[in-house]
């Protein structure tokens, strides 16, 4: 009999998109199991699942049933969901698999059978953690295509060639209001002129209704401009992948970057602004850190082992380092901020969905069964 999968998804793309990608590169029969969530959800996921999973941050009655028969193996991404992983394999008596993506969600590597986490979430090396350079997603050149076949008779007054940009917004890293929006309509606008391109912009889910307003304003006439909805029938977002000459992606979203990679289309990374309320709500995350020191040290004395435990087991998490990303980008050619000219030297491509999926395959196996060397 196939293992039975579940796919949980919330309402962040990114967190979808990195799900459904590994989900779909298995190979297996999937069900994806919509959750919304409350104002439960935003407490510590150590007070929600401290007896094994807690479904408290979900409204149930506007999310999948979650009931037998029960599965073989989750798939989840992002912290809110990893609750709700733990609670659904205590109520299916320890028998499913869990599989954790993100760097929130699988802070405590122990809680789960596989974990997949950025590079630049900077945690403790870990048995069940396998550490990736970007974040996977769903993007397939056929989705592309398929998409930017729907989009272009809409485009008759934006031709070829063509820049596509993806704007994001407002994070716990990043700021953007009207000011910088405005900014960003015009540096857009001058790119495009300088290259004689038509643009192709969407806005996310963080953008905010007044940064979109100023960035309208700011972009040409011309200019064609989606603003983002949710579960959006066109796949926009798609399209302009598939259709962008060029693509830029405001520097922001790690998943917006690594689905750019998608396009196989020079990428320009945008910058925005850092929070100022970023450094110093780190600075207590990066003394725990630094004492913690790279590995686990679970086992040492006094204050050493105390941050190596509570970095280990999730209270403390190191602060992201989305500049880590950026540069790995633009060290293989893959990507250039925003401005400077596209490197010469040929691309190193960061393959990493079936070295995951690979390990996903392995937890689905029986007990004493062999397999092939891990993909590497």
């Amino acid at each position: 009999m196939r293992p039975r999968v579940w796919v949980l998804v919330d309402d962040r793309p990114g967190s979808t998109s990195q799900s459904l990608g590994l989900a779909e590169a298995l190979g297996l029969p999937f069900a994806v199991k919509r959750l919304a969530f409350g104002p439960f959800a935003r407490l510590h996921n150590r007070v929600l699942d401290r007896r094994g999973g807690s479904l408290s941050g979900l409204r149930r009655a506007e999310s999948s049933p979650l009931e037998a028969p029960w599965p073989d193996l989750v798939i989840a991404a992002g912290r809110r969901t990893a609750p709700v992983a733990q609670w659904i394999r205590r109520a299916a008596g320890g028998g499913p698999r869990l599989v954790q993506l993100g760097r929130k969600g699988g802070d405590d590597a122990g809680r789960f059978d596989l974990c997949i986490t950025p590079a630049y979430g900077r945690v403790h090396p870990h048995p069940n953690r396998v550490v990736v350079r970007a974040p996977l997603h769903a993007l397939k050149r056929e989705r592309l295509a398929a998409a930017a076949a729907r989009l272009e008779p809409r485009l008759a007054a934006q031709p070829a060639p063509r820049i596509g940009a993806l704007v994001g917004g407002r994070s716990g890293q990043y700021w953007m209001d009207a000011r910088v929006a405005r900014e960003l309509g015009r540096d857009l606008a001058g790119f495009a002129a300088r290259r004689g391109a038509s643009l192709l912009v969407t806005t996310s889910r963080r953008t905010g209704g007044a940064a979109t307003r100023a960035l309208r304003d700011a972009l040409p006439a011309s200019a064609y401009l989606h603003v983002w909805r949710p579960d959006d029938p066109d796949d926009v977002y798609a399209a302009i992948l598939g259709l962008g000459q060029e693509i830029v992606a405001t520097a922001d979203s790690e998943s917006m970057l690594s689905e750019a990679l998608a396009s196989e289309r020079p990428l320009h990374i945008y910058p925005l602004p850092e929070r100022a309320s970023f450094a110093w709500l780190g600075l207590l995350r990066e003394a725990v850190a630094r004492r913690a020191g790279p590995r686990p040290q679970a086992r040492a004395r006094g204050l050493r082992g105390l941050a190596s435990r509570s970095i280990e087991r999730g209270f403390v998490r190191p602060t992201r380092d989305l500049a880590q990303l950026h540069d790995e980008l633009v060290e293989r050619g893959l990507a250039v901020r925003f401005g400077d000219p596209w490197p010469a030297r040929p691309a190193r491509p960061i393959a990493e969905l079936e070295r995951v999926a690979e390990r996903v395959r392995r937890l689905l196996e029986p007990e004493g069964a062999t397999h092939s060397p891990p993909v590497p």
